[in-house]
């Protein structure tokens, strides 16, 4: 057997500090006494740090108010005063060590604050502790000394039970079995006195109760006590099924709830503020039940009941519950005489919480509303039966623009109105208008209709006279509406935007992490469903009809002077196309922008936008091309049928008139009649565009045209007024580089008048005369017309036959 040599290896002082923190009290007076070394030890901060700390763990506020502003709830090994014992230093106590761990703990920094302060605590709740050994929660020393102070009482107990928990007596599972005991019958107690006070309404005995409990346990079971206790959880006055039962719009009973629960909250913030400290939040925690099982209870049998009825009664209803309950969180976080308010951070929760369990179904029924509702309104519309157009009704260019503008200006107004304004507003523009040639007065007096049935409230007034102006204004257009219609077009509007109303509510509050992404999609997306309707499903499809009546357009050999019916609906379809995408404009400003960035290319908003925009501009382009197309085929049916030979050679010793010929009168008249109704329909660019391409065209068809007459000097004249009228024509268009073409015209035509063959040469070869615009083979076309060539030719052509050999 080997002999171990025994070592003078000491234990680690972490280990003996550890020990010793399980050791009760007397203990370690005792444990003192055996060395030096474990003299230090015991005198040292961590032991009784860790012995407060256990006792704070069970504070409720009491242990924690003793020791404020010492720093008694961290370590107290830093703590800048020392506290001598026998005069001395305590890392003076045991002089000469040797270097060891031992050593090192002596010299540290060791306060003994910690030391005295539990000491003073010790001695203080010791002779209660221990009096619980006999077990009798009636007669103990606690009750006998402060049962007449409940708050002193509880504090004491809570004191008590933190005591037991850091082993101070031998006993300690015995005591704090005694001490368990006696916080259970002094809480039972108190609790008691506080529903009995409650009973009573007295407020003074609620708070001394109350406070008792606080400072025993935390007082939960007071506050929930508090909570429950209150009548509106079990006593509600209204009921679910009492709504929809007037009218479909009937939400009288939830408004007086939600005016009632306002009412008593600011009741509960004054006695909540009076019973319970702030620090319980109790205030809070009583709202927040409110709308967990009163509110929210309520609101999902609305809501369902509304779904049963109709999808629109079911969005009308989530806005009106959402605007009543923000109403009410308005009151319990703003209102300045409230002695107990919540942060707007927290009312926003508590609105979120109640919407979260109904918010997924709610986005989706919006956006399939709004959509299912755009195409039903379209596809009415495009199945109407067809009107007859009192062509005689159509407007004229300035009272065009006139009403353009009216009309824009009055929507303007109306798309700013608030939701509960725009429904009365849209229902009244809205009011169906039979297309007939019906005088002012008829038009007025169904003004005056319109607007006895708006609103008759001093707060709806702007709404009534927006509305009637916007009415007007849109009856007078509906003269351009062939294809499109402007109603139509306001009513998708305004659809769209009582559904972003709603939508917007939600946004406005904040709602936190997916669902604020969740509601701005469905906002970015109810818009971008009209662009695409609104686009594809009907401004695509009117001027598609519009271009398959004037692909059959027959020139009218009788009424060739007059416009043309298919043609002048197009360019009409393109004045409502303008209005309509000003309309869009004007919504997407004032309303869309509020929550969307327009300079965010990335955006679906924005990119729907532009295709909108895109697919607008097709269709006034293969419109007008297709326009053009039948204008100048109209032209040059004019030209043809109406251009009499003697026009250009009348017989001999017949003098014409200085003046334009029939021909070429009924073509400018047609060309005017026609291209005028474009007037501000589109952007200038756009219409620079056009007016250019016309003239281009235009001078195609004159050139062939007249290439084709013969011209004697005497006929010259006429065709010189001719060419003058074109040109002036041409001018008043304001195409700088299209009139110079017409310009070279008028200097040609005075080929017709020189009787001289050189005369006539020179003319055609003096090409400065004509911009550059005519080749010399042109010009020789153009003498080829005159009724002597025959006898000019040689002379004129000489240059061009003779051949020099150089």
């Amino acid at each position: 057997m080997i002999k171990e040599e025994p070592t003078n290896k000491s234990i680690p002082p972490d280990i003996l500090l550890r020990i010793f923190s399980y050791l009760p009290i007397p203990s370690l007076a005792n444990v003192a006494l055996v060395s030096r070394r474990f003299k230090v030890l015991v005198y040292d901060d961590e032991i009784w740090d860790e012995k407060l700390r256990i006792m704070l763990k069970n504070d409720t506020g009491a242990l924690t108010a003793m020791f404020e502003g010492t720093g008694a709830t961290g370590s107290l090994i830093d703590a800048k005063d020392k506290l001598y014992i026998n005069n001395k230093p305590l890392n003076t106590l045991i002089p000469g060590m040797l270097t060891d761990p031992f050593e090192a703990r002596a010299r540290a920094k060791s306060t003994g604050l910690s030391k005295e302060r539990f000491k003073t605590l010790y001695k203080q709740l010791i002779p209660y502790y221990v009096d619980l050994r006999d077990n009798n929660k009636e007669s103990n020393k606690v009750l006998q000394d402060y049962g007449n102070q409940p708050e002193v009482c509880g504090q004491i107990i809570n004191l008590l039970i933190g005591l037991g928990q850091c082993y101070v007596m031998e006993d300690w599972k015995e005591l704090n079995e005694a001490v368990d005991a006696l916080s259970q019958y002094f809480e039972s107690a108190a609790l008691h006195e506080f529903e009995i006070a409650y009973d009573a309404r007295d407020v003074d005995s609620m708070r001394t109760f109350a406070n008792a409990l606080i400072m025993l346990n935390g007082g939960f079971i007071c506050t929930q006590t508090y909570i429950q206790k209150h009548s509106i959880f079990y006593d509600n006055p209204f009921k679910p099924e009492d709504n929809f039962v007037e009218s479909a719009d009937d939400l009288t009973p939830f408004k007086k709830l939600m005016l009632l629960l306002t009412d008593d909250l600011k009741e509960q913030s004054n006695l909540i503020s009076e019973i319970f400290p702030s620090k319980m939040d109790v205030f809070y925690l009583f709202v927040d039940r409110v709308f967990e099982d009163v509110v929210a209870e309520f609101v999902a049998h609305l809501l369902g009941k509304a779904i049963q009825m109709d999808v629109k009664i079911y969005l009308k209803t989530m806005s009106i519950v959402l605007d009543s309950t923000r109403k009410v969180i308005d009151v319990l976080t703003k209102d300045e005489s409230l002695p107990e308010k919540i942060e707007k951070d927290r009312g926003v929760n508590l609105l979120f919480k109640l919407f979260l369990p109904f918010l997924d179904d709610y986005l989706y029924e919006e956006s399939q509303y709004a959509e299912r509702v755009t195409r039903r309104h379209i596809e009415e519309w495009n199945n109407r039966s067809a009107t007859v157009v009192d062509l005689s009704a159509r407007l004229t260019n300035q009272s065009r623009e006139t009403f353009k503008r009216n009309y824009l200006n009055a929507f303007k107004k109306v798309i700013s109105l608030p939701v509960d304004f725009v429904s009365t507003a849209a229902t009244t523009i809205a009011s169906p208008f039979q297309r007939s040639s019906s005088s002012i007065s008829q038009k007025r007096s169904s003004t005056n209709s319109v607007s006895s049935t708006a609103p008759s409230t001093a707060s709806s007034e702007n709404t009534k006279d927006a509305a009637v102006q916007l009415e007007f204004a849109r009856q007078e257009l509906d003269m351009l509406q062939d294809h499109l219609s402007l109603e139509i077009s306001l009513q998708l509007i305004h659809i769209n935007k009582e559904s972003e109303r709603r939508v917007e509510q939600f946004i406005d509050i904040g709602f936190p992490g997916r669902m604020k992404a969740d509601i701005q999609k469905t906002y970015e997306q109810i818009f971008t469903q009209l662009l695409k309707t609104l686009g594809t499903s009907h401004i695509q499809p009117g001027f598609e009809s519009a271009m398959a009546q004037l692909s059959t357009f027959k020139p009218n050999p009788y009424n060739l002077s007059e416009d043309v019916p298919p043609l002048t609906e197009l360019f009409e379809l393109v004045h409502v196309a303008d209005v309509i995408q000003q309309m869009v404009q004007l919504y997407y400003d004032e309303e869309i922008t509020k929550h969307i960035d327009k300079l965010d290319f990335m955006n679906d908003v924005n990119k729907e936008k532009k295709a909108f925009e895109r697919l607008l501009d097709d269709c006034v382009a293969q419109g007008m091309d297709r326009g053009i197309q039948v204008l100048l085929s109209q032209v040059e049916f004019i030209l043809t049928h109406e251009q009499a030979k003697e026009d250009y050679n009348p017989p001999p010793n017949v003098f014409p008139e200085l003046r334009p010929t029939k021909a070429c009168e009924d073509t400018i008249q047609c060309l005017k009649a026609n291209t005028s109704i474009l007037a501000g329909a589109a952007e200038k660019g756009t219409m620079d565009l056009f007016f250019s391409e016309i003239c281009r065209r235009f001078f195609e068809i004159l050139c062939k045209h007249l290439k084709s007459q013969t011209v004697n000097e005497q006929g010259g004249f006429r065709y010189i007024s001719d060419m003058n009228a074109y040109y002036n024509f041409i001018s008043s268009l304001h195409q700088k580089d299209s009139t110079t073409y017409f310009l070279a015209l008028k200097s040609l035509a005075n080929i017709y008048i020189i009787d001289s063959a050189s005369d006539i040469k020179s003319l055609i070869h003096d090409l400065e005369r004509y911009h550059g615009l005519m080749r010399v083979e042109d010009l020789f076309e153009f003498a080829a017309c005159r009724s002597d060539w025959p006898m000019i030719k040689r002379v004129v052509q000489k240059d061009m036959t003779d051949c020099s050999i150089m």
